[in-house]
């Protein structure tokens, strides 16, 4: 038997990048005949040849160790290069190959193609480098533990709201007017332009000024009082000059803590102020609360020099007051850079509560759109570069609680304590960046350059910082704006049109339909008038509407219009219902009942004024005014009623019915002179003119006719009514489209009061439901069609009583006493009938011919199948 043992391999030699393709054709040469072998040497029945032949046994076990010992060798090795596949255990025998082959065999194999093809791209030169590249930070190493996890979950709900908290802004000084809508003029309110240019109060602007910006845009920033100097800005000299070697702030965690200084007097803040302005660029950062408020109002200010933080309450009264006059030099001083992130909202929060101006800013979001990052917020920028992972739960904590908690103390100071740092980074970043891009990429947006007059700096390698300071520049531009109420179209942030389109509510938004010329019809009318009075409350308790009533039960409350309070708080539950609902719930209920009113009044009015147009074109000789006579008016069901003599006022429409078919005091073609429920009708009055009935075409109408026509109760029959008088009136059925005529039916005539003879009113059958009379049928025999023939049941003829059945008998009428006493008991051990152990042997002998075991109604699989296996097993690996 020839020895398998030795199988021709590739030459040991060094692999040299000149040898390696030839070595790589040869081991998978290799590989394939040793694959060839094992596939067609070895005997189908090899534990027979096992059991006759022990040379071929124990050579057999032994190609099989050294088989196990070579894969656990190369799993060891993988393990070496990948930690991954360390500690996952080793094959030993047959079962651990069989069970642990994908997780031992398979993917190692497979993690250690993908780093060969790795390796092989930068061998070759075919992966490129980044573009920017993010170098390592001095205190980590190869050996350094990971990072820990983002924390997850939701936030306290105490410090996500503390409803318990009374409103700080009823402890400020300076009281804000929510009903004041006014435009926000800064040159009326700063008392003192720092580090001016132009004087306060006047616009200077360029001859060539506004070619690519339109009319409105252009007045609404020259109202910003630093227009002229965030135009024609003077940034540092030092700012194009980063250091090229930057210290990482220390950390905010662990043993090596930095301090902070927490200033809440207006002492604390000129100490402040003097260090701030010695500093050549602060990093700022605000905590903002909006759902207690209306306009919201700021509650922290983080200020970061590259030595301290500082954490200034907002909230103290006498702090509050002192800020404008103390930050206000500080932020309008173009030599002091103003880093910042995202400084959108920022900007307008500082000039809504302080008046204060931001010039010189640098905004790191835009320097990381510039860098083409793909993510672009704080949290980020704080993992790439300072292996830092902040706290986000705490970005929508309530910032109104005193004393701040630990946590909040630390989120609020990373949002500028590392801000420095990466306004370093991302500068070296730029700058090193606008060296590898071309001319054309070279030249920031039309819409930015016409802002900036002319380039910040004429060096090349600072076209993309330029770019970023321009659009640093038009967020800094920015200017607070009161934006009125739009009740009329809802335009605007906070309008109610605004809002149905960002809840894809079409139905609701300025672009609804129109019903009796009220868009959106009452569901529409009525969710305006809520979100009015939602906006007004807010106004009114100082509270965001969101607070006042969600935007979602908003919605349910249009969407339902209920007319209580009862109903209006029926649709939130016990908790889920707001507290300024629920104290002010009858009053919103008023102005739900207020607006469906006006829906319907406007749409009777708008179909009574179209009508009565189409009335006058028809007889322009009509008079919607009527003298009614006083009359007495007979009825078996209310009795006499009497009619005032009055001149009533008779509109010609209606919102239900349309058109008036005849006029109150003419006498309808239509109508009988009798009617089974009321009796005898009114006695009739004569018309004065031409009583030509006007027939309505409304859709309303004939949709309303068709629902009672639906909702009426179908007479199988013509009731037949005794002949009173001597006329016989034959009369046609009408029934699905065919007329078919009917014998004579004797109708009842009666005479009315003037001496006419009218027909007797009968019970009324819609035009669908109408069937045509059958002709007797002679066999008045029952056929039951498609029912199954019925089985006659087996009677027994034992005895009851001693007595013996008598078969069918005539019924005398007289019922049998029944005697309980002879009737055995239940509880009582008797045997079982011999009828009833017949019947149990039957059903025995029926289960067992079947031969087949059943599952419910399922049968039991084949026996091979359910057996277990027991051959098929081989010995190779023991």
């Amino acid at each position: 038997m020839a020895n398998t043992n030795t199988v021709a391999g590739p030459s040991t030699s060094m692999i040299l990048p000149g040898t390696f393709s030839d070595y790589a054709t040869s081991v998978q040469s290799a590989a394939l005949a040793t694959t060839r072998l094992a596939a067609t040497t070895l005997p189908p029945d090899i534990e027979f040849h096992r059991s006759i032949h022990v040379s071929f046994a124990a050579e057999l076990d032994t190609l099989s160790n050294r088989v196990l010992r070579l894969t656990n060798r190369l799993m060891r090795l993988a393990g070496s290069v990948d930690s991954s596949t360390v500690g996952r255990g080793t094959l030993d025998g047959e079962e651990d190959v069989l069970d642990g082959f994908k997780s031992l065999i398979v993917d190692p194999v497979d993690r250690l193609f993908e780093r060969t093809d790795m390796c092989l791209d930068d061998y070759l030169g075919r992966k490129k480098e980044p573009a920017i590249a993010v170098s390592a930070l001095p205190n980590q190493s190869n050996n350094s533990s990971k990072k820990p996890p983002a924390p997850r979950g939701r936030l306290d709900p105490a410090l996500q709201h503390a409803s318990h908290l009374p409103k700080p802004q009823l402890l400020f000084n300076t009281k804000v007017d929510n009903w004041n809508e006014s435009p926000y003029i800064p040159a009326r309110t700063l008392e003192h332009k720092w580090c001016a240019r132009v004087p306060l109060g006047y616009i200077f602007h360029d001859q060539d000024e506004g070619s690519g910006i339109d009319e409105e845009e252009k007045q609404k920033l020259s109202a910003h009082p630093y227009y002229y100097e965030l135009t024609h800005p003077t940034f540092p000299t030092h700012l194009f000059r980063p250091t090229p070697t930057t210290i990482l702030p220390a950390s905010l965690t662990g043993t090596d803590v930095s301090k902070h200084i927490y200033v809440s007097t207006p002492s604390a803040l000129l100490s402040m102020a003097t260090k701030l302005k010695a500093a050549k660029e602060i990093a700022v950062d605000l905590e903002h609360h909006s759902y207690r408020t209306y306009r919201g109002f700021l509650c922290l200010m983080q200020i970061s020099t590259r030595e301290e933080d500082f954490i200034i309450d907002l909230l103290v009264p006498s702090v509050r007051d002192s800020i404008s006059n103390t930050l206000s030099e500080i932020f309008a001083d173009p030599e002091i850079v103003k880093v910042f992130h995202g400084a959108e909202s920022d900007i307008v929060w500082l000039q809504q509560d302080f008046n204060i101006f931001v010039v010189g800013l640098f905004d790191t979001y835009h320097a990381s759109r510039a860098l083409e990052f793909q993510k672009h917020g704080l949290a980020n920028l704080l993992e790439a570069f300072c292996d830092f992972i902040p706290d986000k739960r705490y970005q929508l904590a309530d910032w109104r609680i005193r004393p701040l908690p630990e946590e909040m103390l630390t989120y609020a100071r990373s949002d500028t304590h590392f801000l420095l740092y990466i306004y370093d980074r991302l500068r070296l970043s730029l700058i090193e960046r606008a060296q590898t891009i071309t001319a054309p990429e070279a030249s920031f947006s039309t819409a930015i350059s016409t802002i900036i007059k002319g380039t910040i700096s004429d060096n090349p390698v600072h076209v993309l910082l330029n770019d970023v300071l321009a659009r640093s520049t038009r967020t800094a531009l920015r200017l607070y704006d009161r934006e009125p109420y739009d009740a009329e179209f809802g335009v605007g942030t906070g309008g109610w049109d605004t809002l149905a389109q960002k809840w894809n509510k079409s139905a609701l938004a300025s672009s609804a339909s129109e019903t009796h010329g009220v868009r959106g019809g009452i569901t529409g009318e009525v969710y305006r008038a809520v979100h009015r009075w939602r906006e007004d409350i807010a106004k009114e308790e100082d509270e965001s509407t969101r607070y006042v009533l969600p935007n979602h039960q908003l919605f349910t409350v249009a969407e339902r219009s209920p007319s209580t309070a009862a109903q209006l708080l029926a649709l939130f539950s016990h908790i889920n219902v707001p507290p300024i609902l629920r104290r002010r719930a009858g009053e919103l209920a008023e102005v739900i009942r207020a607006a469906v009113e006006r829906v319907t009044s406007s749409g009777v009015a708008v179909e009574a004024i179209a009508v009565t147009t189409d009335v006058e074109e028809v007889d322009s000789a009509a008079s919607t005014e009527v003298v009614v006579l006083e009359e007495t008016a007979k009825s078996r069901l209310w009795g006499s009623m009497k009619v005032s003599s009055s001149a009533v006022q008779r509109a010609s429409s209606s919102s239900l019915f349309g058109l008036r078919t005849v006029a109150a005091d003419e006498e309808s073609l239509y109508s009988a002179s009798r009617s089974s429920l009321l009796g005898a009708v009114l006695p009739s009055r004569t018309t004065p003119q031409s009583s030509v009935p006007i027939i309505s075409t409304s859709k309303k109408f004939s949709d309303l006719v068709t629902r009672i026509h639906r909702t009426l109760i179908i007479a199988p029959n013509q009731p037949q009514i005794i002949q009173t008088g001597s006329q016989t009136i034959s009369q046609s059925s009408v029934s699905s489209g065919s007329v078919s005529t009917q014998p004579a039916m004797p109708v009842s005539l009666t005479e009315a009061p003037d001496g006419i003879p009218r027909q007797v009113e009968i019970p009324f059958i819609p035009t669908d439901h109408r069937q045509p009379r059958l002709a007797p049928v002679s066999d008045d025999t029952i056929v039951v069609v498609g029912q199954a023939r019925q089985k006659k049941r087996k009677r027994n003829t034992t005895t009851v009583l001693g007595k013996t059945p008598t078969g069918d008998q005539d019924d005398t009428g007289e019922d049998e006493v029944f005697d309980y006493a002879t009737v055995p008991n239940l509880l009582d051990d008797l045997p079982p009938a011999s009828e009833e152990l017949d019947t149990r042997k039957k059903k025995k002998q029926k289960a067992k011919g079947t031969g087949v075991i059943e599952y419910g109604n399922f049968r039991a699989p084949p026996r091979d199948m359910r057996e277990v296996k027991s051959g098929n097993k081989t010995h190779t690996f023991r």
